[in-house]
């Protein structure tokens, strides 16, 4: 039951939609003016050559086919990616560049990832959460902190309005090393908090589902119907019927044959 369907994947589909057209106002949400409009334009574009991306390792990984997992995940990473230093990227080829190598990697998480991470590590990514937020945000970090280093000599006094903390005449090598301390900082709440919320929630006071009820809504809601099982069985349940309706005719058949008098 861990899978998608056609019916998750069309309502899947529509939401990667209104993420792809909103993202940009989050990442430029704090900004105004010129610099809004920068993370604005940054955003699309990593986005963009994020989903070109996804597209290209899907029909890499199976067949010349697309996958709707990588392709409705993947191609959101770019947003991801400069998420931290869309206000800041001067040029168009650095957050396109970003976003089509952001959006390769997390394509192959997906593809093969998930997959090492559920198998040996015992940890059951449901939501994608690593390859989407995780890996592309770290990078972003990264990215961030190479940008803080390297364009003090393009902003000049105007990137205290970026970094406030500029004003105090911090350099851009130690901007950089608080950008990565961010980073670390995030790793340590993200882990913590996420090895203590899974240890509260198995415990058996908080009632978690048994193994067989995972990944099923019924188990925890009243009068839950899911149309898309109920379509699923009435379809095999009709294909059975068919099959054996055939059956029987091939019978008759055969049995007619067998009573028909030869004819010399």
């Amino acid at each position: 039951m861990n899978a998608g369907n056609y019916l998750s994947d069309l309502v899947s589909m529509v939401g990667t939609l209104f993420l792809f057209a909103y993202w940009p106002s989050f990442n430029a949400a704090l900004g105004s003016g010129t610099t809004a409009s920068r993370a604005v334009i940054n955003t699309y574009l990593s986005l963009a050559c994020s989903v070109i991306a996804s597209i290209v390792v899907s029909k890499i990984v199976h067949g010349g086919k697309l996958n709707m997992e990588i392709v409705l995940n993947a191609s959101l990473a770019g947003g991801v990616a400069v998420g931290s230093a869309a206000d800041i990227i001067i040029s168009p080829a650095g957050s396109m560049i970003a976003g089509f190598i952001v959006g390769a990697i997390s394509a192959f998480g997906f593809a093969y990832l998930s997959t090492y991470v559920k198998k040996h590590l015992k940890l059951h990514d449901t939501c994608g959460v690593l390859n989407l937020h995780g890996i592309p945000g770290v990078i972003g970090a990264l990215i961030s902190a190479i940008i803080a280093y390297r364009t003090g000599s393009t902003f000049g006094n105007d990137l205290s309005s970026i970094y406030p903390y500029q004003a105090l005449n911090r350099t851009p090598e130690e901007q950089a090393g608080y950008q990565l301390a961010g980073l670390g900082v995030c790793l340590g709440l993200a882990i913590g908090g996420g090895m203590l919320t899974g240890f509260i929630a198995s415990r058996e006071w908080f009632q978690p589902p048994p193994a067989e009820a995972l990944f099923d809504d019924k188990h925890h809601w009243a009068n839950c119907v899911i149309e898309h099982e109920e379509l699923h069985e009435l379809k095999s349940q009709m294909a059975s019927n068919k099959t054996d309706s055939k059956m029987d005719r091939g019978s008759d058949m055969d049995e007619s044959q067998r009573l028909r008098p030869s004819i010399n």
